[in-house]
């Protein structure tokens, strides 16, 4: 490199210099509750194979807590002569196909200690005549509630979503109103079978976007209406690139988290989270987003992950874990699906050989940032305040989190350069003495080293980090870095 190339390298690194100040005592999150993922039953079932691969990378990532949706038909299969629901775990010659993958997802997520978001896609429709206002409804809910928490003894079951998506004509909810009648009816027998503290209302479950002003008006709405009954605070949100770009994605929650304090005398304390994450911009095809298979995407939803918790909720939702679990809308379904049948928002699809693309099969890019976040900012940590200085440019499109682990003892600290220039960041911590040994991950388009399964490996170790004088990170283009003082196995 000539002397004035360096000299212009170097100005740019100088005009990009960002001092991260992180403030241990000041929380923002506790408790984090970690990312989830959307882990529903599968419309095309993965082999046997492809469900141990599944399960290898599930433990791989360790996931704060699952959203699972099921249909109304999965588990009633009609009415009984008495009037009353009849359920699939009283039939063996009942079709059962998706209430057992219900059952084999459960299993995992007991077996690890993985809260549960349970929930119906759609108000019943055939086999409960009255459908959405049919007062059997709530009642056959919590059947299915007893029958999974009681029977079975699936005690990560902690929360019901009675239908996905209420605010979006697709939902199948007439309105408002009904939607709310339903909420009610479903708490009120909840407390008659002494569930409601076990098991929490999540709502509204709108879709939203901060150009579709009716869809956060949904969450005003619930906070007016239903702070009694709803027991957690959730919403949908698939950003669009210019609302993470900017913060707009950020500074909307912010005013939303406020309204659920204002509004509901427990809304400090009850739980808020995201139950489905993803990016709206460049969606094709009915419901595909292709940009999953590229590497900007990783960067995008820790961009997004980063503004979740900096802003007071306590949990974003991958949508989703697998192609093969949902297909487009439509009726097309031939099997083996072409690609216009399922819903691309995976970390990988179970179908790509059959559909002959294996390596479709491989872990995809955002899964690299998506399972460390979710290793180094886990369910129980603590969000603590960033603050970001620089020049205006050296701030655009620049995110820092920061939490504190295992009763404080560890740090872990996400840096995210969402745009394609060079930033050299300086990190200082209150609050925490001594020196930390420090492990660093690096995601760049040309650096993002991984193992034999597919995960992300270290890239170096800082032996004796004193964060309270400050540490140095160099970010030379679009990507993200995590440091760390926890020990990962």
């Amino acid at each position: 490199m000539s002397a004035s190339n360096q000299a212009v390298d170097e100005s740019i690194a100088q005009s990009h210099h960002v001092t991260l100040a992180i403030n241990a005592a000041d929380v923002v999150v506790a408790p984090f509750l970690g990312l989830g993922i959307q882990w529903d039953p599968f419309e095309y079932p993965p082999s046997e194979a492809n469900w141990r691969l599944i399960l290898h990378r599930m433990d791989h990532c360790r996931p704060g807590y699952l959203r699972v949706m099921m249909n109304f038909a999965d588990y009633c299969t009609g009415i009984g002569v008495d009037g009353l629901p009849e359920y699939v775990w009283n039939d063996s010659a009942a079709p059962a196909a998706n209430f057992s993958q219900v059952i084999a997802i459960l299993d995992y997520a007991q077996a690890r200690g993985i809260d549960v978001i349970l929930g119906e896609w759609s108000p019943p429709r055939r086999r409960l005549p009255g459908g959405q206002t049919d007062p059997r409804w709530p009642v056959a809910i919590v059947d299915l509630l007893e029958y999974l928490r009681h029977t079975r003894g699936y005690t990560v079951v902690r929360y019901y979503n009675v239908i996905n998506e209420p605010n979006g004509d697709w939902s199948g909810n007439k309105d408002f109103p009904t939607w709310a009648a339903n909420i009610r009816g479903l708490h009120t027998e909840l407390i008659a079978r002494g569930l409601d503290k076990v098991v929490a209302i999540v709502g509204p479950d709108a879709t939203v976007s901060s150009e579709w002003q009716e869809s956060l008006n949904w969450l005003d709405w619930t906070v007016r209406d239903l702070s009694t009954e709803i027991g957690a605070w959730d919403l949908h949100w698939y950003a669009l690139d210019h609302e993470i770009f900017d913060a707009t994605f950020e500074r909307i929650l912010i005013d939303k988290r406020r309204a659920i304090e204002t509004g509901d005398p427990e809304g400090k304390t009850k739980t808020r989270f995201l139950c489905e994450s993803g990016i709206l911009t460049g969606k094709t095809n009915g419901d595909q987003q292709l940009r999953v298979r590229d590497f900007e995407y990783g960067v995008m939803m820790a961009d997004y992950v980063a503004q979740v918790a900096r802003s007071g909720w306590q949990g974003a939702l991958a949508w989703s874990l697998d192609d093969a679990m949902h297909a487009v809308s439509g009726g097309h379904r031939p099997d083996p699906p072409d690609e216009l049948t399922l819903k691309v928002w995976g970390f990988w699809n179970t179908q790509a050989q059959r559909m002959g693309n294996p390596a479709d099969l491989d872990i995809r890019p955002w899964f690299y940032t998506w399972s460390l976040m979710s290793r180094l900012f886990p369910a129980g940590s603590t969000i603590v305040r960033t603050d970001v200085l620089g020049t205006p440019t050296a701030l655009t499109r620049f995110r820092a989190l920061a939490a504190l682990t295992h009763s404080g003892d560890n740090v872990s600290v996400m840096l995210v350069n969402n745009d394609d220039v060079r930033r050299t960041v300086s990190i200082r911590l209150d609050g925490i003495d001594g020196t930390r040994q420090l492990t660093s991950y690096r995601y760049f388009d040309g650096e993002r080293p991984v193992d034999g399964s597919g995960f992300p490996i270290p890239c170096g170790r800082i032996d004796s980090a004193n964060l309270s004088t400050g540490i140095e990170v160099s970010l030379p283009e679009r990507g993200v870095v995590f440091l760390t003082s926890m020990k990962i196995s």
